[in-house]
C-alpha cells in the first residue's frame, strides 16, 4: 500500500475517487477543506500517492492511511478505525499504512491531543461517501432503489433479491459515479468496531523487531553523523580540533555549520558507523563562544521569582477574612523520549528527501526550506514512528541539522543521532513556575479572595490566568503573571501548562479546604456547584486546566463523584495511610483522579492505587484509551516524583538518566484503574489529560497520611518521615 508521489490533491476538492491499474477504488479526503463535485476520475496508475486515505482492490483489500505520526498514543489505530467504521469493513480486511507528509491530509499533528479530534469528523465523511459509492454501484448494477441495500464487513446486499456482492467486486463500478455532496452517517448506536478494543497495528512489527522507528532506517551506503552544539544555550563555535577528528578510523569528515538561518552553530562529524561517529565526538575539543546565558543559573532564578513573586501583591482581603498563603515550585523537565532524536536525509538532484519521527513533520519541512533555500516541493518527508514524543518532537531542529548535513554529501543518505547527553542538554524543556498563592476564608470556611503570583520562564506554553478553575468559581480572583529573563529554551512538554499549574492549584485547592475545617470532596463539590456553564464557558480556548472551551461545571462534577466513589472515598485510614484526589479540564477532557498511599515511618512512598474517571467524549478504541490514561498517569507521577532539570552555568546540570531518573516498576502503583463516562458526543483530547491530576492526587493524599505538605517538587528531595 505504500506509494510514491504521483499527484497532489488540489485543496480544493473535498472527494477525489480513482482506478487503480487493474480496476478499483480510491477515496481521499483533504481534511477540514471543501466539498467536490461531478464524476470521478478515473487513471491506468499503478500506484498511487498517499493522498488519499482509502484505496480497495479488486480482491476486497482495503488500504486505509493513518495520516498522524504514531508515537504509542494509539492514532495508527485509531483513525483508521474511524474510516473503517462508516466504511463499514472488518477490521480483518483492512491494512494501514503510515502517511507521509502530504498536503492532501490537511494539518498533520501529532500535538495538544488533537490527532482524533481534529480527524474524526472528515475520516467519518470519506468513509461514508466510499460505502455511499459502494451501494450505489450495486443498486445500479441490480437495477434496484440504494436504500433498500445494506452494508456489513465490506458486503452490500440487497434483502428483497439476494444478491450481494464484495466491495473489491464493485470497487471498479463505483470509480465511475459522480462523487455525492451528501451522505448519511452512521448513528453511534449502530457502531460495530468504534468504542471496542483493538490491538495496535504495529504491535507484532514492534515485538518481533521489525524497523519502525527512526533509529531503525538504513539505506544503501549510508553514513553516520553527530551534530555537537555548545553546551551553554545560545553558545557558537570559535575552533575545534578537527583535523585530530578526521583522522581518525570510520571518520569520513568533520566540519563547522554556522550562518544558517535556524541553525545553531555547531560541529558535524561523519562516520562509516554510529559507533564510530559516537567516539570521535567524544574525543571532540571544541572553543566555545559561550554567550551572555551562562550566567544564568537556577538559584538565582529562584531569587528573582522570590522578588517577583512578593511584589505582585493582591488587594486587601475582606474584612475579618483569615489568610491562607502558600508557595508553590515545580522545576524545568526534559522530555526524556527513550529514542534520542534522529533523522535521516539524502541530497539527491536538487530533493531533499527525508525520514523523520516528527510530531509535526510540515515544521521539519519549513525549517528545511528555510534554512537551506529550498521549495517545499523539493522536501520529501516520510514519517517514522516515535520512539516517545511527549511535545518534543513537535520541535524538529534535528531535521535541519541532518539536511544542512546531507546537502555537503550529494546523493549520501546521512543518518543524524543525537548522543543521549545531546539529547538531554539540547532539550527545549518543560518551564519551571512559582506559585504565589493567597486567599482569604471567611468564618464559615467559604474561600472570598483568592491571587496567585505566577512567575515562569519566558518564552513558550504554560502561562497562568484566572480563568481557570478554581479561579472561576471565586468571583473576584486575580492572577499576576511575571517572566523570568528568557535564554533557556521551553517548549511544549504533556498537558503543556497544566502539567505543572494543575498541581499547584489542586494541591492549594485542597489545602484551602484544610485551612477551613472542610472535607475536600465536599468543599470541591461546593465550589464546582458555584459556577455556571455559560460563565465559565466565557472566552473561548481549548479546554485547558477549566478555562474556555465550553467547560461544563456538571460534566466535572460527575466524573470527580464517579473516581470517589469507585475509589471507596471517605473511608477512615490508619495513620501513614491517605487518599487524595484532583481534577482537570485539559483538551476538553474532563478527568478526576483519587491516588491511594501509604507512607512508612521512615519516609517510604508506596501508591497503591490509582482511580481515573474521565469524559473524553466517544472513545474509539478502548484498550489504546486505557493505555493512554494510565500511561498519562504514569507519567506525571514519575516527572513529579523524581525528575527536574538544574541549570548551572547556562547549561542543562542533568544530562543522562542517572541524574533523571524514571518510575520504575517498584514504584508504580499496584493498580491503575480507569472508568470512562459513556458518550456520543465527538471525541476530545486524550493523551494528555490524565497527566495533570495524578501528581496532586498523590500529595494530597500524602497529606492525608502524613500531614505534610508538598509545596516543591520534586518529591524525591522532600522528607516524609514522620512519627
Amino acid at each position: 500500500m505504500n506509494a510514491t508521489s504521483a499527484s497532489a490533491l488540489d485543496r480544493r476538492h473535498f472527494i477525489k475517487i480513482s482506478a487503480l491499474a487493474g480496476g478499483g477504488l480510491m477515496v481521499g479526503t483533504a481534511l477540514g477543506l471543501g466539498s467536490a463535485t461531478g464524476r470521478a476520475q478515473t487513471t491506468a496508475a499503478a500506484k498511487f500517492a498517499p493522498n488519499a486515505f482509502i484505496t480497495i482492490s479488486p480482491e476486497g483489500v482495503v488500504g486505509l492511511i493513518a495520516p498522524n505520526s504514531e508515537m504509542g498514543q494509539g492514532a495508527k489505530t485509531a483513525l483508521p478505525m474511524i474510516i473503517a467504521e462508516e466504511l463499514d469493513v472488518a477490521w480483518t480486511q483492512v491494512v494501514v499504512t503510515q502517511g507521509d507528509l502530504n498536503p492532501a491530509y490537511g494539518r498533520q499533528f501529532a500535538v495538544g491531543s488533537q490527532s482524533t479530534p481534529s480527524n474524526f469528523a472528515p475520516l467519518r465523511q470519506a468513509g461514508a461517501t466510499a460505502r455511499a459509492l459502494l451501494v450505489e454501484a450495486a443498486a445500479k448494477e441490480w437495477n434496484v432503489p440504494a436504500a433498500e441495500c445494506t452494508t456489513v464487513a465490506g458486503v452490500v446486499s440487497h434483502g428483497a433479491s439476494g444478491r450481494r456482492a464484495t466491495y473489491g467486486e464493485l470497487a471498479t463500478a463505483a470509480a465511475q459515479l459522480p462523487v455525492p455532496t451528501n451522505v448519511r452517517l452512521k448513528e453511534p448506536k449502530d457502531f460495530k468496531l468504534i468504542g471496542t478494543r483493538v490491538p495496535g497495528v504495529d504491535n507484532r512489527a514492534i515485538v518481533t523487531g521489525r524497523p519502525l522507528f527512526g533509529l531503525d532506517q538504513k539505506l544503501p551506503g549510508m553514513v553516520y553523523a553527530t551534530y555537537t552544539k555548545c553546551p551553554v544555550f545560545g553558545g557558537k563555535v570559535i575552533d575545534a580540533n578537527l583535523a585530530e577528528i578526521k583522522g581518525r578510523t570510520g571518520v569520513r569528515d568533520a566540519f563547522i555549520l554556522s550562518g544558517i538561518e535556524g541553525l545553531p552553530s555547531g560541529v558535524a562529524i561523519v562516520a562509516d558507523s554510529t559507533w564510530s561517529a559516537i567516539s570521535a565526538t567524544k574525543a571532540l575539543r571544541v572553543q566555545w563562544d559561550e554567550g551572555s546565558v551562562v550566567s544564568q543559573n537556577s538559584e538565582d532564578m529562584a531569587k528573582q521569582a522570590e522578588t517577583l513573586g512578593r511584589a505582585a501583591a493582591p488587594a486587601p482581603l475582606p474584612t475579618g477574612a483569615k489568610l491562607v498563603e502558600a508557595v508553590y515550585h515545580y522545576p524545568f523537565l526534559a522530555h526524556a523520549t527513550l529514542e534520542p532524536q534522529n533523522c535521516t536525509a539524502l541530497w539527491k538532484d536538487g530533493v531533499m528527501e527525508m525520514w523523520a519521527p516528527s510530531q509535526i513533520p510540515g515544521s521539519g519541512q519549513r525549517l528545511v526550506t528555510t534554512g537551506l533555500g529550498l521549495q517545499p516541493k523539493d522536501v520529501i518527508v516520510h514519517v517514522t514512528r516515535l520512539g516517545g514524543g511527549f511535545g518534543r518532537r513537535g520541535s524538529n531542529e534535528f531535521s535541519l541539522e541532518v539536511a544542512a548535513i546531507a546537502q555537503r554529501l550529494p546523493g549520501i543518505p546521512v543518518k543524524l543521532t543525537w548522543l543521549r547527553e545531546q539529547d538531554f542538554a539540547h532539550d527545549n524543556y518543560r518551564s519551571n513556575g512559582w506559585h504565589y498563592f493567597s486567599a482569604g476564608l471567611d468564618a464559615a470556611g467559604k474561600v472570598v479572595a483568592l491571587h496567585d503570583s505566577f512567575v515562569k520562564m519566558q518564552g513558550g506554553p504554560g502561562d497562568m490566568t484566572a480563568g481557570a478553575f478554581p479561579f472561576t468559581a471565586i468571583p473576584g480572583s486575580t492572577v499576576k503573571s511575571s517572566k523570568l529573563p528568557p535564554g533557556i529554551p521551553t517548549g511544549y512538554w504533556r498537558a503543556p501548562g497544566d502539567n505543572g499549574n494543575t498541581w499547584a492549584t489542586q494541591c492549594f485547592v485542597d489545602e484551602l479546604a484544610h485551612a477551613a475545617g472542610r472535607e475536600p470532596l465536599t468543599f470541591t463539590l461546593e465550589l464546582l456547584g458555584a459556577m455556571n456553564a455559560p460563565a465559565a464557558a466565557e472566552g473561548g480556548g481549548r479546554g485547558r486546566g477549566g478555562r474556555g472551551g465550553g467547560f461544563d461545571p456538571a460534566k466535572m462534577v460527575h466524573v470527580l463523584k464517579l473516581a470517589t466513589e469507585k475509589a471507596g472515598w471517605g473511608q477512615k485510614r490508619p495513620r501513614g495511610e491517605g487518599q487524595g484526589f484532583a481534577l482537570t479540564f485539559t483538551n476538553n477532557a474532563y478527568v478526576a483522579i483519587v491516588a491511594d498511599v501509604v507512607v512508612s515511618r521512615d519516609g517510604g512512598l508506596t501508591i497503591r492505587k490509582l482511580t481515573a474517571a474521565v469524559d473524553a467524549g466517544l472513545i474509539i478504541n478502548l484498550s489504546s484509551a486505557e493505555s493512554q490514561v494510565q500511561g498519562a498517569m504514569l507519567d506525571g507521577i514519575s516527572a513529579a516524583w523524581f525528575q527536574k532539570i538544574t541549570i548551572k552555568r547556562g547549561a542543562a546540570a542533568e544530562t543522562n538518566f542517572p541524574d533523571y531518573p524514571q518510575l520504575r516498576i517498584n514504584h508504580a502503583p499496584l493498580v491503575a484503574d480507569v472508568h470512562f463516562v459513556p458518550s456520543t458526543s465527538a471525541p476530545t483530547g486524550l493523551g494528555e489529560p490524565g497527566l495533570p491530576p495524578a501528581a496532586p492526587a498523590v500529595c494530597n493524599a500524602i497529606f492525608a497520611a502524613t500531614g505534610k505538605r508538598i509545596r516543591t517538587l520534586p518529591l524525591v528531595g522532600e522528607n516524609l518521615a514522620w512519627t
